[in-house]
């Protein structure tokens, strides 16, 4: 509050030196206000007091986009929240890069994560160094069971030919996953079960491209959920297994892998995360909302025709539940340190590396033409290259490390404009107002209007 205050303070006496910008500074001061009201609110009043942003780790279409937004369906169908409920999908690194984005996000209840065992899996294979334990755990809805398929001319007619293969020809059978992902330990669970087996595994991507591959001989096997399976077996696709206790009520033909001697279980369930730190009443306010949603007629019909059990899981009985989904990964996985490069490292290395080229080539440039030291031009050049290049790369480092959007834009802004106005007093008040209504006014239509993600 002493930013804002010091602003209006600014504000406050360029009225009173210039009347022509009592628009201007209404049209800031108004912009201030209704940015900084929001982020003013307290978790618990009047929660929720503005959208919440659900991430979907995975692209628009998929198998986690397309239940989330059935469940939003039934939210608004419902009316059970008052504020918008908005997706917003950010795929790409085996969902590592949606998930870390909310782990990272403020825990005021307003950034919720929907990602299945991914989130368990993604550590036990070394993509990440966090789980689980890294969130904090809402709910688990709906669970979906995991078959192993083949191509429909495949020469195994059932998972016992296939291991055997895999046992008596280690790394030959291709297998099709998405390395780290469920459908990745799906596999290594056969592999453990029965010792010996071994599969050569290709990195596949999503159910679709799983397909894709599966059906035009680049891979041999994969696993896939129900509903993406009965999806694509018009695409020339066999079910030779089915991971669940009991045979599928949509797959009546498929045995199970145990009643095949291999005992293997494996589903797939959708879990709700806040992060770290997020209030007790948010999450169970949200908790008691998808716990409302899963009960709704629309919404257990369109679970139906994806095959998916309307299961509902929270409190004591998700986290043992998870508990056990780890032990499960921590036996068949790898958990490693993954080798990310230390970006703000490489960021500060580069910008001094470019100041020390800079002041080389400008003594150099000294040396070869002696009349320039008599210029006042040169070295005020220079120093303006530096100041831009160096708040530059502080701007994008505060914009990694949390630092208010609007805050950090005004100063940048302020920075680069004193800088290329060489500090002209006249040139002062009209910058402080471009630079607070350019923030400012970005973040009020991108948060208020749009309603999407800032830094």
């Amino acid at each position: 509050m002493t930013c804002l205050s010091s602003s209006v303070r600014l504000l406050r006496l360029s009225m009173m030196r210039i009347p022509g910008h009592f628009l201007t500074c209404g049209v800031i001061v108004a912009l201030m206000v209704a940015c900084l009201a929001g982020d003013s609110n307290s978790a618990g009043d009047r929660y929720p007091a503005r959208p919440i942003k659900l991430v979907v780790p995975f692209g628009p279409g998929g198998g986690s986009d397309t239940f989330g937004r059935i469940i939003k369906l039934g939210i608004d169908e419902a009316g059970l929240l008052s504020q918008p409920f908005v997706i917003i999908n950010r795929p790409g690194g085996s969902a590592t890069i949606g998930s870390r984005y909310v782990r990272d996000a403020k825990p005021d209840g307003y950034t919720l994560l929907l990602l299945h065992d991914a989130i368990i899996t993604a550590k036990y294979s070394g993509k990440v160094n966090y789980g689980p334990e890294a969130f904090e755990p809402v709910a688990s809805t709906g669970q979906i069971g995991m078959v192993v398929v083949v191509k429909d001319s495949s020469r195994f007619q059932t998972l016992t030919q296939l291991l055997d293969e895999c046992k008596a020809k280690p790394d030959t059978v291709t297998n099709g996953v998405n390395l780290g992902a469920p459908v990745h330990f799906a596999a290594l669970q056969l592999e453990q079960a029965f010792p010996g087996a071994k599969f050569r595994f290709t990195q596949s991507g999503d159910g679709a491209d799983r397909a894709q591959k599966l059906a035009g001989d680049h891979v041999e096997v994969s696993a896939f959920s129900v509903s993406e399976y009965v999806s694509f077996k018009s695409h020339g696709l066999r079910a030779i297994a089915y991971l669940g206790e009991e045979r599928n009520t949509a797959l009546p033909e498929v045995p199970t892998a145990r009643e095949q001697g291999v005992d293997v279980i494996n589903t797939n369930r959708h879990y709700w995360w806040f992060p770290k730190g997020t209030p007790p009443e948010c999450i169970s306010y949200i908790a008691n909302v998808l716990k409302r949603t899963m009960q709704t007629d629309s919404v257990r019909e369109r679970l139906a025709e994806l095959n998916m059990e309307p299961s509902f899981l929270q409190g004591q009985e998700f986290a043992d539940y998870i508990d056990q989904q780890v032990k499960v990964a921590k036996q068949v996985g790898r958990q490693e340190t993954p080798d990310v490069p230390d970006i703000p490292a490489g960021v500060g290395w580069t910008l001094a590396v470019c100041v020390v080229a800079m002041f080389v080539e400008r003594r150099r440039d000294l040396i070869t033409n002696p009349a320039r030291k008599l210029s006042r031009q040169g070295t005020p050049a220079i120093w303006r290259t530096v100041g831009l290049f160096t708040a530059t790369a502080i701007y994008v480092l505060a914009m990694q490390y949390g630092t208010p959007f609007a805050w950090a834009t005004v100063v940048f802004i302020l920075c680069g404009g004193f800088l290329l106005s060489q500090r002209k007093k006249t040139h002062s008040l009209l910058l402080v107002e471009t630079s607070l209504l350019v923030a400012f006014g970005v973040q009020f239509i991108l948060t208020k209007i749009v309603v999407t993600d800032l830094p």
